[in-house]
């Protein structure tokens, strides 16, 4: 070995001449990942003639000798695991050309079989080799072998022939020649040709241009070194010798027979020739072909030039004779850096005896490399080409044929809704040394046969991507975060729930330039379809694979799931359109027309357009697609003629109809949200309203019962009749329930309707105030006065009221009519119910506390009792948060939706809806009605066709706005401990508070009376209304006074 570089490879510096040579064996390593590349060579490395190496199918082999072609495949990271003291180490191994870490799999081995008969490939299971016991001080000649259960092992063997194959055995029976044994040794050098220069052995394209990096290197001159300070390529020359020229400009480097400076120590310059074909026609041709020698190991360059002229003969250089090396083993005309001026540190590249600078090719260690190339994270992306805003995708009219640049106009479209336009990476490459250069697998989320494999580039400091396979300009590579638009699982296609199928007013209106009010209808005196109304008519949509949609789009496995987190597989469903009697299909001349004859057309509605917040969709030909997904039609308007006739049209017709799939202004149920009409307030549209319900026939109102022969003891139930009946008011407090918490509040809302409502407002914490001892709280550490143990807790408040709820969860365990508490017959009476509201929890308390007043109940007893299943409760948190309905909500379903957009009441008429199987408009579900005077609901046979007409006498209501001082109370006795206060005509009368002051105020606040009761029933004269009486040490209560 030459001497000079025996410090080369165990330093940081390559200084001074070289020679090719055969470099050591590694001694010592470090635990984690070497910062050097080394090899695999078979044996104790003297011989040096099979080497560990990954050949272009991915496959193990070993190689005789190495090259500059094969080099790169031969040269392996090392990383080093100590997973205890006193255990033997594992070693990881990553091939840097093949960019694979050194793992197998055991599907290489047939069944019963002990050794595999083929190359195994890299990639599996099995890695972290044993090879040396230590590695500190690095063994060679040891065999690499890795358990695959708990006594079996799995290790290589080479044969003569350079092929490599695997070999199982018990982990007790391995002795030395069980499996091959290798060494870790450096790399010998190595002499690079021009396109292993040009690719940076192959971490770049090769016309990328090459920049090298000096250390030290030209400074503070305007001379520039044409290898680190130019972007270069090189061609091949003679003998393992290149030419380099200027990617700029194509000019070809020499070295020159002039000087740099005039004085002291003279340096030769080096100059370009106009190109490359000049140089090799000139008697210079020599001085413009290097010798690059590569030591991969520490990614260490020699660069040498063939000739060189240092001082003419007698003034003439032409006679006189070049300085010329044959070979590496030659020890001069380096490219080296000189100090021109070493005090200002001014330096220029020249060529010299000696080398006395580092270059670095960039080929580095497996996780750091000198190279432009990027990768993407796992992910769904858009791609845009940056000079032109193009969307890479495959439009509808393309239909996954194949894919182009689109171009897209944002106040139209909105791609985040089209698969389409989207794209699926993963990374080809996972492993830590090489994700960050990762070639990457990209897939169209619609149409999964539309992938390929690209590497990306990426300028330092550009935010911009560059892939030649893909466009010749920069690209906008954008990825898509929204867990919504990754998430949902129906992207792309419209999809309607089993709630939005209930509906059967769908209209579809035409996407066009001219005017947003263009709906498909029947043309008139033909069953045709065309788009010129300017009203919407309505449609009912059925699924046709009874809604259960089918998997479409790239394919998202267990794997992908894992690597794209909340990744939705794509589904759809197709559709068909239904009038009450009648279907849309496709008649003669490829017109879609009104028929009873065929069998419906089957559509996807593909999503094509957006406006503000409308969604517009391609009505897609269902049955007519073919083997591999794509489709043959979809359903167009016909602009050519002034009849706007809806045809079947081809699918690559470039330009697409579209339509929205809405319901206008139909709503269901009725919601209390309007200013005119329910006395909403402006920004606080849905707060709880005062109202009356006035049925629509004979204007009877709902009120508390008033009918003796319905009334049963101890039940409070709702009644009918003329308003001039009321034993109380007519007022109710209706609170919504759902609306801003349900996936279908918009749909269907619910409300909350009570009355008697009254407050125990708790009370605040009463710090102990006792200065004769420390405050201690409960585990009996110092604390504040709030907290010490002789302090009173805060008691938190709660509402009171009357809820009014449907007995069908309540048995009757009387049969006998008379005696029935929660039916009438076969029907479900409504009534109201004792409750206490805390915290969003509902308890339904029913009789249990009726003797104790508002003020005087305690929420630990309510707890108790529920604790006791005495009374129950309704935990509003999470069924809120539910569409279906529920005994103690109330939904008001609209007899007409098609005038409940009117401003008129009378247009706005409903039935009271409760429980029912379906949770959104039920066909047969129960509603309020009058079952011989008395208030019930209706069977759950009933049908919403006939309850709507009165049919089954269910009663159909309209609104009033209500008002505090008449609400359906109940008058005839509020108790408040043993003092009781009753309204009548005129006058409230007070039992039991003999002695005691009372005071007697209207809702304003304003004094109407202020007395001391001198006798045990006393009556008070007051004015007509809502009054509240406060009786000392009493709490207060409403009473309304007729």
């Amino acid at each position: 070995m030459n001497k000079k570089f025996s410090t080369l490879l165990a330093g940081v510096a390559l200084l001074g001449a070289t020679s090719v040579f055969a470099a050591d064996n590694v001694t010592s390593l470090v635990e984690g990942t070497n910062s050097g590349l080394y090899q695999l060579v078979v044996g104790d490395g003297t011989a040096r003639d099979q080497f560990l190496s990954v050949n272009a199918d991915g496959k193990l082999v070993a190689v005789p000798s190495i090259e500059a072609d094969n080099v790169a495949s031969t040269l392996w990271c090392v990383t080093v695991t100590e997973e205890n003291k006193g255990k033997a180490p594992y070693f990881d191994f990553v091939n840097k050309g093949a960019e694979a870490l050194l793992a197998i799999t055991m599907e290489e081995f047939a069944v019963g079989a002990t050794v595999t008969t083929v190359a195994p490939e890299v990639g599996g299971e099995i890695s972290g080799w044993a090879f040396s016991s230590t590695y500190e001080t690095l063994q060679s000649n040891k065999s690499l072998y890795s358990y695959f259960t708990t006594d079996s092992v799995v290790g290589f063997v080479v044969g003569a022939d350079n092929t490599v194959t695997l070999k199982k055995e018990l982990a007790s029976k391995v002795v030395d020649g069980t499996f091959t044994s290798f060494s870790l040794v450096e790399a010998d050098s190595v002499t690079l040709n021009a396109t292993q220069i040009n690719t940076k052995l192959g971490i770049q394209k090769a016309d990328a241009g090459v920049t090298l990096k000096f250390t030290p290197d030209a400074n503070k001159t305007s001379l520039k070194n044409p290898f680190s300070q130019e972007s270069f390529l090189a061609a091949d020359a003679e003998d393992g010798f290149v030419y380099i020229t200027r990617k700029a400009d194509d000019k070809a480097l020499f070295v020159d027979t002039a000087f740099i400076n005039t004085t002291g120590s003279m340096f030769l310059a080096f100059n370009y020739m106009e190109d490359l074909d000049e140089l090799k026609d000139s008697d210079l041709e020599g001085h413009g072909q290097f010798l690059f020698t590569y030591f991969p190991t520490n990614d260490s360059l020699v660069i040498q030039v063939k000739s060189i002229i240092k001082e003419p003969t007698a003034g003439s250089w032409a006679a006189t004779a070049a300085t010329s090396i044959t070979d590496n083993d030659d020890d001069f005309n380096y490219v080296t850096v000189q100090d021109l001026v070493k005090a200002d540190q001014i330096r220029v590249v020249t060529i010299g005896e000696k080398k006395e600078t580092d270059i670095v090719l960039g080929f580095t260690s497996c996780k750091e490399s000198d190279t432009d190339r990027v990768s993407l994270e796992d992910g769904v992306y858009f791609i845009r080409n940056a000079k032109t805003n193009k969307y890479y995708a495959s439009p509808i009219h393309i239909d996954g044929a194949k894919e182009e640049w689109v171009s897209v106009d944002a106040d139209e479209q909105n791609v985040d809704h089209m698969p389409a336009y989207q794209w699926v990476v993963l990374k080809t490459k996972t492993s830590e040394y090489f994700a960050a250069t990762s070639p990457v697998e990209v897939a169209n989320r619609e149409y999964a046969s539309l992938n390929g494999t690209y590497q990306f580039t990426q300028a330092i400091g550009s935010s911009k991507y560059f892939c030649a396979d893909l466009a010749a300009d920069s690209l906008v590579i954008t990825k898509i975060t929204d867990a919504n638009i990754l998430g949902d699982e129906h992207l792309g296609y419209k999809y309607l729930t089993e709630d939005e199928l209930m509906i059967t007013n769908y209209a579809f209106n035409y996407f066009n330039p001219y005017t947003m009010e263009k709906y498909i209808a029947q043309v008139a005196g033909s069953n045709k379809l065309n788009v010129l109304q300017d009203t919407p008519t309505y449609f009912e949509i059925k699924p046709v694979n009874g809604n259960v949609a089918a998997d479409y789009g790239y394919k998202v496995t267990a794997d992908v799931k894992k690597r794209i987190k909340g990744l939705a597989q794509l589904k759809r469903e197709s559709y068909t359109i239904h009038t009450k009697k009648a279907v849309i299909a496709l008649g003669e001349e490829n017109n879609f027309v009104i028929t009873d004859k065929v069998a419906a057309s089957e559509f996807f509605f593909k999503e094509n357009n957006q406006l503000d917040a409308t969604c517009y969709y391609a009505f897609v030909d269902a049955e007519d697609v073919n083997a591999d997904g794509s489709f043959n039609f979809k359903a167009g308007v016909a602009d050519q003629s002034l009849t706007a006739l809806l045809q079947q049209q081809v699918i690559n017709e470039v330009r697409t109809s579209a339509f929205s799939i809405g319901l206008t202004d139909q709503p269901l149920y009725r919601r209390f949200n309007n200013v005119k009409l329910d006395g909403a307030v402006e920004g606080n549209e849905d707060a709880t309203k005062l109202l009356k319900f006035k049925e629509a026939y004979v204007n009877d109102y709902l009120m508390d019962e008033t009918n003796v022969n319905f009334k049963r003891e101890g039940m409070s139930y709702l009644g009918i009749g003329a308003a001039n009946i009321a034993e109380a008011g007519l007022s109710f407090n209706v609170r919504p329930y759902n609306i801003g918490k349900s996936a279908q509040y918009n749909i269907k809302p619910q409300y909350l309707i009570y009355v008697s409502e009254t407050v125990n407002e708790g009370s605040e914490n009463i710090p102990c105030d006792a200065t004769n001892h420390k405050h201690m709280n409960a585990d009996g550490e110092e604390c504040g006065p709030e907290d010490c143990i002789h302090a009173t807790p805060a008691v938190e408040g709660f509402n009171r009221y009357k809820l009014l709820v449907s007995f069908a969860d309540s048995t009757d365990t009387q049969v006998v009519t008379e005696k029935q508490l929660y039916k009438f017959g076969k029907y479900v009476r409504v009534g109201f119910v004792d409750a206490v509201e805390q915290d969003s929890v509902i308890y339904i308390l029913g009789n249990t506390f009726a003797t104790v007043a508002t003020k005087d109940l305690s929420m630990d007893d309510v707890k108790k009792a529920l604790e006791a299943k005495k009374i129950s409760s309704i935990n509003m948190k999470a069924t809120v948060k539910e569409d279906k309905h529920h005994n103690y909500t109330w939904s008001f379903r609209y007899i007409d939706p098609t005038k409940a957009a009117n401003e008129v009441e009378e247009d706005r008429a409903f039935l009271i809806e409760s429980n029912a199987v379906a949770p959104i408009a039920p066909k047969n579900a129960a509603w309020i009605k009058n079952q011989n005077n008395c208030l019930v609901l209706s069977a759950m046979d009933a049908s919403f066709d006939d309850a709507k007409t009165g049919g089954d006498a269910a009663l159909i209501f309209n609104i009033e706005k209500g008002a505090a001082d008449d609400m359906a109370t109940d008058n005839e006795s509020i108790s408040a401990s043993e003092v009781s206060v009753v309204a009548t005509n005129g006058a409230v009368i007070i039992k039991g508070a003999e002695g005691k002051t009372v005071a007697i105020s209207n809702v304003l606040g304003q004094t109407i009376a202020n007395t001391v009761i001198t006798s045990s029933e006393a009556t008070i004269s007051v004015p007509a209304g809502v009054v509240v009486v406060a009786v000392e040490g009493e709490a207060a209560v409403k009473a309304i006074v007729k």
